[in-house]
């Protein structure tokens, strides 16, 4: 008789055990926005922030180009500066004052195009969580902070290599200003080298976004797929919250009293 009931006891177990990881993978998969609707919710993201990115790299080359042109101006007047060496020195730290002042207004219109993108992106993303169906919304509240926080620092990044750009000419101006004949070559050189790096600056910050996304695409699929494997011995099962731990609880109870009633 015990050991009949040692057995039946024994069926019931594995029957217990199976439910339970039925019970907690369709957990899992209910807590877990499905890849689809996060491929679709990245798909919109990047389809909002595209139009904005080419705007922000529009106007990055736009000031650039005006800014580069306004240095090369002032470096013509270096070229063309009188024989004599008394008028030669005021006329060149004419140019250097004209050349640094310029650097100093172009990389503030900088620092605002930047920041107006960042707050135009802000303000679409915010406007992507609030719509959509009840699953969308699910993916778009886990995709939003990575998103915003990922975003933030490609924007920081930019702003802050902008300014150490205009900073370091800046300093070479002033370096090359103290010489008794400034070099002209020199100074040449120190510019085109800024205008070449601006330019190509305002092209990687577009290819930094795709990164971003592709990014965002392949650390969401692994954490879903972490979520949706079934968990080890040592591991700590997924907690349900709310509503889906109410049904949980529920569905667990009466689990176990068909377990007893069948013992």
């Amino acid at each position: 008789m015990a050991e009949e009931m040692q057995q039946k006891l024994s069926v019931q177990s594995e029957y217990l055990r199976t439910r339970l990881h039925q019970e907690l993978a369709e957990l899992r998969e209910r807590l877990s926005p499905s890849s689809t609707h996060l491929s679709s919710t990245l798909a919109s993201m990047r389809e909002r922030l595209a139009p904005l990115t080419q705007q922000l790299q529009s106007s990055l080359s736009s000031n650039t180009q005006d800014l580069c042109g306004q240095l090369s101006h002032y470096l013509h007047s270096l070229e063309t500066a009188d024989a004599q060496a008394e008028t030669r020195a005021a006329q060149n730290q004419e140019a250097f004052h004209w050349m640094t002042n310029a650097l100093e207004h172009g990389s503030s219109k900088m620092a605002d195009i930047i920041n107006d993108f960042h707050t135009k992106t802000v303000g679409v993303l915010e406007h992507l969580t609030e719509v959509g169906t009840s699953e969308e919304e699910a993916a778009k509240s886990e995709l939003w902070p990575l998103m915003s926080s990922r975003l933030g620092q490609e924007v920081s990044s930019l702003r802050e290599e902008t300014q150490n750009r205009v900073g370091a000419l800046k300093a070479e101006l002033d370096a090359l200003q103290g010489n008794v004949v400034p070099v002209k070559a020199e100074v040449t050189a120190s510019v085109e080298q800024f205008c070449q790096n601006s330019a190509l600056q305002s092209q990687w910050f577009q290819v930094q976004m795709e990164k971003l996304f592709q990014g965002l695409e392949e650390e969401m699929n692994v954490q879903r797929s972490s979520r949706l494997s079934p968990p080890s011995s040592s591991s700590s099962p997924i907690q349900p919250t709310g509503s889906l731990q109410e049904e949980f609880s529920i569905k667990l109870s009466a689990l176990l009293q068909d377990i007893l009633h069948s013992v």
